[in-house]
């Protein structure tokens, strides 16, 4: 037989168990983890109305721990959701200020996602301690959001690091100086805010009490 065939026959075969191995070693276990550890908050399309605010305990949500996080998956916790945004059209829509940032999905006070009416772009806030007496807050925007379409919004926070992606695209990151502090198991997930909301619809929301990777975003 040839001796090139058979070389071209070997490195097929190496080929094949390389994929085999990444497979059911990565990709498998990956699969299971965004499945086992997801936690559906909204699974309806829901409009901000101004009247709209939604408190929910996340020990409710959790119910076979005592904790946020997931060992082994590293600190963080992710929020993915479907976001439509309409046409701002001026400030008569809104009972509160026109420019104010209106609360979309916050866990206390770390971390807080918002949206900005009149400069139209996403904020993060997140809270960090450079030293144990002193708390400081980072944030993240992201401007030009577009109207009038639903996209898909995946937020990131691993230890320094918070990530956004929109539509599965990196399109904003940022490291602060210390790690991000997350609120825990005893606080509450609050959606929107009572007469201070961003009048869009939000679909598909879930809370991963993990920082989801960049393999991660593809499957979730």
């Amino acid at each position: 037989m040839n001796t090139t065939l058979i070389y071209v026959g070997i490195m097929i075969i190496i080929f094949i168990l390389l994929c085999a191995v990444f497979y059911y070693y990565y990709w498998v276990p990956r699969q299971l983890n965004t499945t086992k550890y997801k936690i559906p908050i909204l699974q309806n399309e829901t409009l901000f109305n101004e009247n709209y605010v939604n408190n929910i305990n996340i020990a409710t949500l959790i119910t076979t721990r005592d904790t946020l996080y997931v060992p082994k998956l590293g600190y963080g916790v992710s929020f993915v959701w479907d976001m439509y945004i309409p046409s701002q059209g001026g400030s008569d829509k809104w009972q509160n200020d026109f420019n104010h940032l209106k609360p979309i999905i916050s866990m206390g006070d770390s971390p807080v996602i918002s949206y900005h009416p009149k400069k139209n772009y996403l904020s993060i806030v997140v809270k960090y301690k450079n030293n144990p007496f002193y708390t400081q807050f980072g944030e993240v925007r992201f401007d030009d959001i577009k109207l009038q379409k639903w996209s898909n919004y995946i937020v990131v926070i691993e230890n320094r690091n918070i990530k956004l992606y929109i539509d599965r695209v990196l399109v904003s990151t940022k490291i602060l100086p210390s790690v991000i502090s997350i609120s825990d198991i005893t606080s509450e997930i609050t959606l929107g805010e009572k007469n201070n909301n961003f009048l869009g619809k939000i679909n598909n929301l879930s809370l991963y009490p993990y920082p989801l990777s960049y393999d991660d975003i593809s499957i979730v």
